[in-house]
């Protein structure tokens, strides 16, 4: 049997319907979305919260980007925007200044 060493978490809260995982990958001027649903949200012992998707390598990328139904998008580390426009805006900002 194959061993997990993942922090275990201490409860589970169901997503609303219409909340997704974000990643965007930026080529150029054009920018493409990979999204995943969140089925719901693990509650862990220091009371962060973890998306649950289908795939659980999505969350062990460079932290996790959420939109949720109402249009914000959150961030693993407590940046927000209150649209997908905006975030993209500042994603793109970013990727200029680093290069």
């Amino acid at each position: 049997m194959q061993k997990n060493y993942r922090q275990s978490g201490v409860g589970m809260l169901d997503a609303a319907p219409g909340t997704y995982m974000v990643h965007a990958y930026f080529d150029d001027n054009q920018v493409d979305l990979v999204k995943c649903t969140v089925i719901g949200w693990q509650v862990m012992q220091d009371r962060h919260l973890t998306p649950l998707v289908l795939d659980p390598r999505a969350v062990d990328e460079d932290g996790w980007v959420i939109i949720h139904p109402d249009g914000r998008v959150e961030a693993e580390d407590g940046r927000n925007w209150p649209t997908q426009e905006a975030w993209l805006q500042d994603e793109r900002q970013l990727r200029r200044s680093a290069a």
